[in-house]
């Protein structure tokens, strides 16, 4: 029963060697992330390599290594510093030849092999602590990452339905509406399209006027628009082409600073 306990007290505790192999291979995918995003926040990666982006890519690559030597030298570090025990072996060689009687190593008890001496458990989980803080820090900027590209998808996707829409205003004028209502309601949404793709906060709980106040690009252009439009929502009866042809000009207006930006 004793030899079996002692046997089993080593392999039912995973060695430290197998428990670092793990949070490395935890950080390296997470590393890979963090390049995955890089990549996918680059517009075209490869002439971005050519255009002087290869510097910051040879830093994210810098950066990874230097932490994964790190995270080495310290493993190597507790490896070397480990207790070595003598073997039992050679003990009982040299207690036969000096004709002494074998001397009982520490460890051994009772003819029970005992486990070997390892580091301190500071030490130890110094290191596991090395890898967790590397892997929150590597998973912190894999999300800043995926979070800045979907940012970058969503306004890609808001220019395109702004630029859409201005191409049809463009060639089809007001005609492009069934009444004048629907042009100031489309041409309002539009310039609130755009205002967001340049940054302008924007929220569904805020009335239109609540927006308007925190729109200080063109303000007084846009005040315009919005009163329109709130005429359009409000009152559409009193709504003619005259207030759609306004809010087309005051659109307009806007728009050429938007081209300006």
């Amino acid at each position: 029963m004793v030899n079996y306990s002692a046997a089993t007290s080593e392999t039912s505790r995973g060695s430290p060697a197998q428990w670092a192999g793990v949070l490395v291979m935890i950080l390296a995918i997470v590393g890979l992330f963090v390049i995955v995003g890089v990549f996918l926040g680059w517009k075209d990666p490869f002439q971005r390599l050519d255009s002087g982006g290869l510097a910051l890519f040879v830093r994210y690559i810098m950066l990874a290594l230097g932490f994964s030597g790190l995270v080495l030298v310290m493993y190597l570090i507790r490896e070397n510093t480990a207790v070595k025990i003598p073997s039992n072996n050679s003990t009982a060689l040299n207690a036969s030849v000096n004709g002494s009687a074998p001397v009982q190593t520490s460890s051994h008890y009772n003819g029970t092999q005992l486990a070997p001496t390892r580091q301190s458990l500071p030490s130890q989980y110094l290191l596991y602590a090395v890898l967790l803080i590397v892997i929150v820090v590597f998973a912190y900027l894999a999300v800043i990452q995926y979070r800045t590209y979907l940012r970058k998808k969503e306004r890609k996707e808001m220019k395109l339905r702004a630029e859409l829409f201005d191409r049809k205003l463009d060639e089809l004028g007001l005609e492009m509406f069934e009444s004048p209502r629907e042009a100031i309601v489309g041409i309002y949404k539009n310039a609130v399209l755009w205002l967001e793709y340049l940054g302008m906060p924007y929220q569904e709980s805020w009335t239109h006027w609540e927006h308007a106040k925190h729109v200080k690009y063109m303000h007084d252009a846009f005040v315009k628009l919005t009163r329109l439009f709130e005429k359009a929502k409000y009152a559409p009866e009193k709504i003619t082409w005259d207030d759609a042809r306004r809010a087309l000009e005051v659109y307009r207006e806007m728009r050429r600073g938007v081209n300006e930006v």
